[in-house]
């Protein structure tokens, strides 16, 4: 079987029906959920337009990689979904993914419009490179994303959040190892790709979510899941997992990121290993 086979093979929306909606409502969600999952919300409904957006190149032509972006988009949209529902059960109003998607895609930064343009000549310049820079890309963020769910489903007093938390988890770690698989493949032996992909990790990598979030929403965001000094860590095994990559060794710009944003963050989540430093 081949690997866009087994993704497909096991491919589905994720599961909430069966959730205990009632123990939810009683739980309820602290302010720092509600904070996180609102974000959550906003990035994962951006994927149907992530996907217009390279869809529509001429090196995303290939079945396979269409094949994959579209199963990936149909899970990406339905965490959307699950969250949304979740909060509305516990008493947060907030408006459908659908709705939310369109009135958070009307406000994208400049940024948003700046990286579609670039990702656009990349892809027409050097189509082979694009294709291995894109697949590191979405390796990076779908290994943050993984993460951040994990946290939250540790952290969490509510039950069904964290239930939710774990299921939506499973699904991004295929996706990172959908990602990561195709990144190894099209960078091995591929220096100027390599080069490439590394120039533009260090220059403007950030987590997901740039384009429609200001830096500093972004930086709270991943600062309050993974408070203190523990950003250091996840963002450290997370380039222990890119460095594993053709070209990628040594890389640090996740960590770099971590320190360039602590003047950001408010005094009681910032990495006190940062501040002494």
């Amino acid at each position: 079987m081949s690997d866009i086979a087994q993704h497909l093979a096991v491919s589905c929306k994720v599961e909430i029906d069966d959730l205990d909606w009632e123990t939810a409502r009683r739980v309820g969600l602290t302010q720092r959920e509600i904070d996180s999952l609102h974000y959550f919300a906003d990035i994962e409904s951006q994927t149907v337009y992530y996907f217009l957006e390279v869809a529509k190149l001429q090196v995303a032509r290939d079945p396979e990689l269409l094949t994959f972006l579209t199963m990936w988009n149909y899970e990406e949209y339905f965490h959307s979904y699950a969250i949304v529902r979740l909060m509305n059960e516990c008493g947060v109003t907030v408006e459908t993914a659908t709705d939310r998607s369109t009135k958070i895609r009307a406000g994208a930064r400049f940024k948003a419009r700046f990286e579609e343009f670039g990702q656009t000549m990349i892809a027409k310049l050097f189509p082979k490179s694009f294709v291995a820079l894109w697949m590191f890309w979405g390796a990076l963020q779908e290994c943050l994303t993984t993460q951040a769910y994990e946290e939250l489903a540790r952290d969490t007093k509510n039950p069904v959040l964290a239930e939710m938390c774990r299921r939506i988890a499973k699904q991004e770690r295929r996706h990172f190892a959908y990602y990561f698989g195709q990144a190894k493949e099209k960078l091995e032996g591929q220096r100027f790709a390599q080069r490439l992909t590394r120039w533009i990790a260090q220059k403007f990598y950030a987590p997901v979510g740039g384009g429609v979030k200001t830096d500093e929403q972004g930086a709270r965001l991943v600062a309050q899941l993974f408070p203190g000094d523990r950003i250091l860590e996840v963002m450290g095994y997370i380039e222990k997992r890119m460095a594993q990559l053709p070209g990628m060794e040594g890389l640090d710009v996740c960590t770099t990121w971590a320190a360039k944003v602590q003047p950001m963050l408010p005094e009681e989540v910032r990495a006190p290993s940062l501040q002494a430093a």
